[in-house]
């Protein structure tokens, strides 16, 4: 029954002060699931069936935030599509002013376009990103308009994007719906979904770059991910957890607790999916990674567990905090 059925009904019966107060108590008793009963802090979030996009469960879904980093996904998509991997890429001095995340190209050099996604996808580099929107495009302005026509294309509907990268910029956002729509594309691209697999990364010069997805050093659930930060998006993450023959697409947009959030989206949508798991613990804010210099043959660092500091490279430590309050 529509609430607008109820109202009809129950006006001719009661007062219009009682009916008022039915109205206002009848949302928070009709919703299935609100996010607040989950304990997840996100603004918004998807769960999808990565086989059928269908989507389980969503809170939000279209709301239009800023995508941080989880925009790299993107801006690798079209990259894929019109340059080949050895292709070489020049680096101009505007791609290596970039801020941070970033692999520290330099003005002058020149890449291979493997190395630059793997930087991008791995280790989050703004500068490669650039990079790759001149070779691309000409210039980073022109390689947005382009990404947006792209991802409009490919269903994404929702989405505008100002630069290559996902720093802050004006008129500059996506919905979580629009996140697991590319995502889900993205993987259909087994070379994207190998790189976005990988742990660690070798570069041209010796420059290492690290998996900011933690959950592929703490579960065989995860395949793979891309995570994202920036004061105003706040966190965003966009990836593919399987069990068995269930495979779930989960983005998240505006969360102050990231991981945390994300433990529940995965186990409840594996419960929803009929494969339920058992309760994630929470590993990823506990990991330490060693610094290179302490680092395996082959550049791959230790890892520890325990309850020590959350370090992950020269990255500030990440603290888990409860809801409703302010991240810094």
């Amino acid at each position: 029954m529509t609430l607008e059925k109820t109202r009809r009904l129950v006006q001719g019966a009661i007062g219009w002060g009682s009916l008022l107060l039915i109205l206002l108590l009848l949302p928070a008793a009709w919703t299935p699931a609100a996010a607040e009963e989950w304990e997840v802090t996100a603004k918004s979030f998807v769960i999808m069936d990565a086989a059928s996009g269908k989507i389980i469960f969503a809170h939000n879904p279209q709301a239009m935030l800023p995508p941080a980093s989880t925009l790299k996904v993107m801006t690798a998509m079209l990259v894929m599509e019109r340059l080949k991997m050895d292709d070489r890429v020049p680096v101009s001095a505007y791609a290596a002013s970039a801020q941070p995340s970033k692999l520290g190209i330099k003005p002058g050099e020149t890449y291979n376009v493997k190395d630059l996604l793997y930087a991008l996808m791995l280790g989050s580099a703004n500068d490669g990103a650039r990079a790759l929107a001149e070779r691309v495009s000409g210039s980073e302005e022109a390689f947005a308009r382009h990404l947006t026509q792209s991802v409009r294309q490919w269903g994404a509907y929702r989405t505008t994007l100002a630069n290559a990268n996902g720093l802050p910029a004006d008129y500059q956002f996506t919905t979580a719906q629009d996140l697991a729509i590319l995502f889900r594309r993205a993987i259909e691209n087994p070379e994207l979904l190998r790189i976005m697999q990988a742990k660690y990364y070798t570069c041209q010069g010796d420059k290492e770059v690290r998996n900011h997805n933690r959950f592929l050093f703490t579960t065989p659930l995860a395949v793979a991910g891309k995570t994202g930060f920036t004061r105003s998006s706040q966190h965003t993450f966009v990836g593919l957890f399987k069990k068995d023959n269930t495979a779930l697409v989960i983005s998240l947009m505006g969360s102050q607790q990231k991981w945390a959030d994300l433990r529940v989206l995965i186990h409840k949508g594996f419960e929803m999916s009929g494969t339920p798991i058992a309760k994630m613990e929470p590993l990823e804010e506990r990991l330490w990674f060693a610094k290179k210099a302490g680092s395996r043959p082959g550049g791959k660092g230790k890892i520890k567990r325990g309850k020590a500091k959350v370090i992950m490279g020269s990255a500030a430590p990440l603290s888990l905090k409860k809801k409703n309050t302010k991240s810094r």
